[in-house]
């Protein structure tokens, strides 16, 4: 079965075959994209040839009906290779910028093309990201032959220097180099090697196999995608990290340390702030108004290039640097990339220092551009606008009813902690304290009362002070920290007895010490915050091993209804109601006897009978960031590839049938 571990493995294996001969894995990589392009050219060779038999067979007279039953056979195998070839990839995001538009940012970009040799860029874009890629946008489906977009994020340029962009732009353009050569890329195959890749990704990420006949509309695109795709892209992504790994050296030699590192520093912790600081506050405007009433890049002006010296700026670039790339990033990992300039940490300020790029290469037409993107992502936002506002307004009215049925009489616990999420998301953290003390104090052995408020009272103070600047904290912090230390330290537990925390739920701690390492960057305390760091990763090793065995839906499965009442569950069966292709859906409680203490609560999805959804390939991730659930849930897609078929019948039905696990059903269900 091709799902995530067999990937993992597989990466694995090749990573091993790369490193013991890494130019003939290279060759062997691109020879099995060649043959895979060459089978479906020829494929459209024979059938253009045979069309053409065909009518010359029946033009001449002999045998007519016969030529033309052989030509409307051929036309019907064609179709499923017209499909695959005239399958096209996403738009990327923002606004074309013509030859005439941005001349200097035009001129830049090909300045730096130039300099690494690479192919043309057919289209220039400006969106309001934080970043600069290359979008590849096949013209003849999966025969390829893109178009190349590189799109530059306006916030960016406001952020840095020309310099650093310069950087990131020659970072972007790197898998263009030595296109033009094909007897270079024949012996060097590793730059066309990621070109397909990506060129392939953008194709898989849009494609939607066929509700009728799949069969046979998707003869050339099922077998491409689900079978020769996956194992290519296992032996893809090693070549593509060693790719991304040259592009830092490339641009390294061409612009220089100083770029470089300002380039990878910057954006770092400026997108820490856009995610945590900026961006929320503009949609917590969402709650007053439904359409977009904010402009965000005019706002992101002003603010942009002070928020490497915002207060908790160190705290991200420290996160930065100790991150992991994200699932499918293939670049290394920041700090190892820094490595590469040397003292880069030093220079992490300079990204706020001299004129910006936006400045010096759009001058006047700067506020043109930002009022452009403004139009354009009120366009875009709109609807999910309109959602957040709904969405706001629904938990206004359940936090009226919650507050008016504790007062008839005492919630239960699920509720109770509803409760203290509604009122600190819709009144803020200060109004959930109260609410949360009482929690505590009716349930005093529930982990998930003590953290909440241990986080309600670190959200409603902000910011905690350095030690240097405050050695003792008020009362209501140093309560805040008590009580995550007691819910993520077995040490803490154990000198009282087990009494103070619930020792049977596990799921509590692994958040609470991620908390508390929050809180002690702020502190500034560092032998406290090496030792919840310790906590962390041991805390790390169990959960990843917990979930190794409650993801293994092999042999014998115990399954229960997640035990939630109906005000629990309403903001995610509001989600669900809105999702046309949600038929049914379960919530189950998944344990095993060597994971005690953990539980798994599976969000089982029947897709319904609209033909307005994702493929069966769609793996949920976009709606499971929707969903308001009550809980973490991991969401199984029973359309899904890896769940259909003799193999996991049993297991579908175990589902379907827990009593008390159904929670939504449509009437196209």
């Amino acid at each position: 079965m091709m799902d995530d571990a067999w990937f993992r493995r597989q990466v694995g294996r090749h990573t091993n075959s790369w490193r013991d001969r890494p130019r003939e894995f290279a060759r062997r990589t691109g020879r099995d994209a060649a043959i895979a392009l060459g089978a479906v050219a020829a494929l459209g060779v024979v059938l253009a040839i045979g069309l053409l038999v065909s009518l010359f067979g029946w033009l001449r007279g002999s045998w007519g009906s016969l030529w033309l039953i052989f030509g409307l056979s051929l036309l019907a195998a064609a179709w499923p290779l017209m499909r695959a070839l005239r399958l096209r990839a996403a738009e990327p995001d923002g606004v074309v910028v013509g030859p005439q538009q941005a001349k200097e940012v035009h001129a830049l970009v090909e300045k730096t093309r130039s300099a690494l040799d690479a192919a043309p860029i057919d289209e220039l874009r400006f969106d309001a990201s934080l970043e600069v890629k290359l979008v590849m946008q096949p013209r003849l489906g999966v025969l390829g032959w893109p178009r190349h977009v590189l799109v530059i994020g306006l916030p960016l340029m406001m952020a840095l220097g020309t310099e650093p962009l310069a950087a990131l732009v020659a970072h972007a353009l790197v898998p263009l180099r030595r296109q033009s050569d094909w007897r270079e890329a024949m012996r060097e195959p590793a730059a066309w090697v990621e070109r397909q890749r990506r060129t392939w990704a953008a194709l898989a990420a849009v494609w939607t196999p066929s509700r009728l006949l799949p069969w046979w509309q998707d003869a050339v695109l099922a077998p491409f995608m689900n079978r020769f795709l996956p194992r290519f892209n296992a032996r893809a992504v090693v070549l593509g990290r060693e790719e991304a790994a040259t592009a830092d050296r490339l641009v390294l030699a061409q612009c220089g340390a100083p770029a470089l590192a300002t380039a990878l520093m910057g954006p770092a912790v400026q997108q820490r702030f856009l995610d945590e600081v900026f961006w929320p506050q503009r949609w917590a405007s969402a709650r007053e108004s439904h359409l977009p009433n904010v402009l965000p890049l005019r706002e992101l002006r002003a603010l942009i290039g002070a928020s490497l010296r915002h207060p908790q700026a160190t705290g991200w670039l420290h996160d930065s640097l100790q991150a992991l790339p994200p699932k499918g990033d293939l670049r290394a990992a920041l700090r190892d990339r820094l490595a590469l300039t040397g003292d880069a940490a030093r220079l992490s300020k300079r990204a706020s220092e001299g004129r910006s790029a936006a400045d010096a290469l759009l001058g006047r037409q700067l506020d043109g551009w930002i009022d452009l993107l403004d139009a354009h992502w009120q366009r875009a936002a709109a609807a999910e606008w309109a959602d957040v506002h709904r969405t706001h307004r629904e938990r206004e009215k359940l936090l009226t009813e919650l507050a008016e049925s504790h007062a008839s009489r005492p919630l239960a616990l699920d509720d109770h902690l509803l409760w203290i999420r509604t009122a600190s998301q819709v009144q803020g953290p200060a109004s959930a304290v109260p609410i949360a003390r009482e929690a505590v104090t009716r349930h005093p052995k529930s982990p998930g009362a003590r953290y909440l408020l241990a986080c309600t009272l670190l959200d409603a103070r902000g910011l905690l002070p350095s030690r240097h600047l405050l050695p003792d904290l008020p009362p209501d912090a140093n309560e805040a920290l008590g009580l995550l230390r007691e819910l993520s330290d077995d040490d803490a537990k154990e000198s009282k007895g087990g009494g103070a925390v619930d020792s049977n739920d596990l799921s509590w701690a692994l958040p609470a010490a991620r908390r508390l390492e929050r809180a002690l960057i702020q502190r500034e305390g560092i032998e406290a915050l090496r030792a919840v760091r310790l906590r962390i990763a041991e805390l790390e090793r169990d959960t990843d091993k917990a979930m190794e065995v409650l993801t293994d839906f092999s042999g014998q499965q115990i399954l229960g209804p997640a035990k939630m009442g109906g005000r629990t569950l309403r903001p995610l069966l509001e989600r669900l109601k809105r999702e046309p292709a949600i038929g049914r859906a379960w919530l189950l409680a998944k344990t095993d006897t060597r994971a005690r203490g953990w539980v798994l609560h599976l969000l089982v999805i029947e897709r319904s009978t609209s033909l307005d959804q994702p493929g069966p390939r769609h793996d949920w991730a976009e709606l499971l960031a929707l969903l308001d659930a009550p809980v973490s849930c991991h969401v199984i897609d029973l359309s899904h590839p890896d769940w259909t078929g003799p193999r996991r019948m049993d297991l579908v039905q175990q589902f379907q049938s827990t009593a008390g696990g159904r929670i939504y059903a449509s009437r196209g269900g």
